[in-house]
């Protein structure tokens, strides 16, 4: 039941399983099917209820906003907090950070990994008690590389720009292919599942592990009032 769901999903979300007319072409069918709207959609559909899917930009109480992220889950405590944000949404509140691609080669993904990278920098530099690390999810179309390939790459890329393992995506999707996760047990580590059909239905579930996860996120608004004011006290 489970499985049939996620496969009828992932055939209208994948382009290397859509089947139209031969006069289509698979890059008219790739800028289709990953409008930004669709994956905010399907996202929606697929995280807890707790959760708002947004393309806001996330910002962090040292000030930091990250432009390189497409959209992110993160929990609705307010429904003024984009309004008093000035269209932000206060990291303590995000529970994820997605990054979508049409289509993962060799020449883009250097600019995939980095946008993690800088995306994953939240909250480096805020002075707050805790740290606070948000999982970060990319989500592609079809990719040029075949999936052992592409880790080998992956891990390149990481190694030989001495990219801090704190910065690394937690989970890739390749819609109709597979999925690349991040071992967290050993330091740098990835694995690559060929799961085809069954693509969607993993990342559901995975994806789903991190969110689910109880953070208890203490959001201080004080860290995001900067101006040192003296009240009259009396």
């Amino acid at each position: 039941m489970l499985k049939e769901y996620f496969s009828t999903m992932q055939q209208r979300l994948s382009v290397q399983q859509t089947k139209g007319s031969k006069k289509t072409t698979k890059k008219a069918q790739t800028k289709e099917e990953f409008d930004a709207k669709k994956i905010i959609k399907l996202l929606q559909d697929i995280v807890p209820n707790d959760f708002i899917i947004s393309d806001k930009k996330p910002v962090d109480a040292s000030g930091y906003v990250p432009k390189t992220v497409d959209c992110i889950a993160y929990f609705k405590k307010w429904n003024i907090v984009e309004q008093m944000m000035n269209g932000h949404i206060p990291s303590e509140l995000v529970y994820g950070t997605f990054h979508v691609v049409d289509c993962i080669n060799p020449q883009q993904l250097p600019e995939i990994l980095n946008n993690v990278a800088l995306t994953k920098k939240l909250n480096k530099f805020a002075e707050t008690e805790e740290s606070i690390l948000i999982p970060a999810f990319v989500i592609a179309g079809s990719s040029d590389i075949d999936m052992p390939q592409l880790k080998n790459a992956i891990l390149d890329y990481y190694i030989e720009r001495s990219i801090d393992n704190t910065l690394e995506f937690d989970i890739m999707m390749i819609a109709g292919k597979g999925i690349i996760i991040k071992d967290w047990r050993e330091k740098r580590k990835f694995v690559a599942l060929e799961t085809e059909e069954d693509t969607l239905l993993w990342f559901f579930i995975l994806m789903n592990e991190y969110l689910d996860v109880d953070k208890k996120h203490s959001l201080d608004l004080r860290n995001y009032v900067k101006e040192t004011r003296r009240y009259r006290e009396y």
